[in-house]
Formats: C-alpha cells, sequence, structure tokens
C-alpha cells in the first residue's frame, strides 16, 4: 500500500486535472475527513502506509470531487461562524458572504437589546443559527417553505445545542405573525442565465429553486420587500443579501416600502447587501 505521502501527491495531481484549483487542500481535507483528524495530523507520519480498505473509500470520495462535487456536500458540513452546519443537496453551502452579513448585523446591534429575530428561507439554518447564538435573549423564528429543508436547519439546531430558535413552514412571510427587530434573508436572486453559466459545483449540485429567482433575479427580494414593513419592530431592520448587479433596482423598487435603503459592499468590494428601515407604508 502507498504512504500518505505519496496517495496526497497521487490525489493533487488527479484533482489538478478536473481544474480543481484547490486540489491539495481539498486531498488534504477529504483524507482527514475519513481519518477523521485535522490536516496537520495527516503530516505527523507521512511515510505510513495507507491500508487498503481506507484506500478505497478515499478513492471514492475523491471520484465525487472529480466530478466537482462541492466538498462540503462530499463531508457532509460546513463551518459558519463557529457553527457545524450539516448540508446535502437540499440546501445550499453556505458561503462567506452570508458571513459577512451576519458579522455586520451583530456589529450593528451589539449595544441593542434584541427581543425577535426573523430568518427568511432559512435552508440549512446557518443565519438563524449564528444570529441566535450570539443573541442569546433573543426569540428567533426559521422559516422555509420546504419541510424536508427545515428538518435539516432543526437538526443543526439540536447540533449546536441552539435552544431560542424555532422552525416554521411558510412561503416567506405567508404564515408569519408578531413583529421583529431584525428580519434577514438571503433569498434567490440569480437569472436563469446566470445559474447556466455558473460553475459546475453550483449548477449540477446545488438546488436550483434556492438560487434562480424570475424578474432577473428580483422576484423573490420583492416579494420580501413589499410584505416586510408590517413585520418590523420600530426602528427594526430587514437585511438582505443580493446580486451585485441589483441594488439601482432594488433602491427604486424600496422607496415605495420603505423610508432608508443602505447599501452595503463584501469584502470583494462589490455591491451585496440591503439594509432597510423605516417602513412608510404599514
Amino acid at each position: 500500500m502507498p504512504p500518505l505521502v505519496e496517495v496526497l501527491r497521487q490525489s493533487e495531481h488527479f484533482l489538478k486535472g478536473k481544474g480543481i484549483a484547490t486540489a491539495r487542500l481539498d486531498a488534504e481535507l477529504l483524507l482527514s475527513h475519513l481519518f477523521g483528524c485535522k490536516r496537520l495530523s495527516l503530516y505527523l507520519h507521512p511515510c505510513d502506509n495507507m491500508e487498503g480498505h481506507l484506500l478505497s473509500q478515499f478513492q471514492h470520495l475523491l471520484s465525487r470531487r472529480g466530478n466537482r462535487e462541492p466538498l462540503q456536500y462530499i463531508v457532509g458540513e460546513v463551518d459558519f461562524y463557529g457553527l457545524f452546519i450539516a448540508v446535502d443537496r437540499n440546501v445550499l453551502i453556505p458561503r462567506h458572504e452570508t458571513e459577512e452579513l451576519v458579522g455586520m448585523l451583530i456589529s450593528r446591534f451589539e449595544n441593542r437589546p434584541i427581543g425577535s429575530i426573523l430568518d427568511l428561507g432559512t435552508g440549512s439554518g446557518a443565519i438563524g443559527l449564528a444570529l441566535a447564538k450570539h443573541f442569546t435573549e433573543a426569540n428567533v423564528l426559521a422559516v422555509d417553505a420546504n419541510q424536508d429543508v427545515l428538518s435539516i436547519a432543526q437538526k443543526n439546531a439540536i447540533r449546536n445545542g441552539i435552544t431560542n430558535i424555532r422552525f416554521m413552514v411558510s412561503d416567506w412571510l405567508e404564515n408569519v405573525d408578531g413583529t421583529f427587530d431584525m428580519i434577514i434573508s438571503n433569498p434567490p436572486y440569480l437569472t436563469d442565465e446566470e445559474f447556466e453559466n455558473a460553475q459546475d459545483e453550483i449548477k449540477k449540485f446545488e438546488p436550483k429553486f434556492a438560487l434562480v429567482s424570475k424578474n432577473n433575479g428580483l422576484a423573490d427580494i420583492f416579494k420580501i420587500i413589499g410584505t416586510a414593513g408590517r413585520f418590523l419592530a420600530k426602528d427594526g431592520i430587514l437585511a438582505l443579501e443580493t446580486g451585485s448587479s441589483q441594488h439601482e433596482s432594488i433602491a427604486s423598487f424600496a422607496k415605495n416600502y420603505f423610508g432608508k435603503f443602505e447599501s452595503m459592499g463584501d469584502l470583494n468590494g462589490k455591491d451585496r447587501f440591503v439594509f432597510l428601515q423605516n417602513s412608510t407604508k404599514i
């Protein structure tokens, strides 16, 4: 059987041949996942031979990644804002940009009492759970239109020991009652063309319904903006993750419902987040 260092070398070569830019890192992460250890531990005994049954299992994982299946779906989880979030092909993989949005909200509300938070289209539950973990006194409601998706979010709440969150089936705000200090959502905002031009990891594996929206990617964003005002508490905020070319259209639409529109960029300098406050039509 080959030593670990040779397995990693061959694996890196294989993944590079499949056009994967992070070939070495992905090989290390897959192997450490199989062994149940940290990446650096792989190099403690690099000349140790890899047993045949483990090599076979690793080759299967490697083949999946070579077919461009996202690493997160293969290992079954992603680290999101200090939480271990289980993911499968029913839910989107939480992105770093969404972590940025969570961080912005935590910073903005750090010194303000937060009693209630609404996470629309929760998916894996990543946003709602991250906010529930930080705002421990808040009651968090996470909704999704799909019960199967909600079951994943519920399991993630249990897995991370977070109890100040509840879950509800709702098509956006359809079944929601009450008011909230914070409403947050990462809704579908891609066009069909953008989806078809996306990398294989996205268009072949991630759920299209959670990514693509009608009306040039704006239909769900407009639906949320048009109905969220009456669910916001005084001085509450509606925060959305959006496409980088949509802010002019969103600002034009939102002025009919909110008094304050704020566009925020991500760490790459792209318009990514929208904050809305002071509803004028309740």
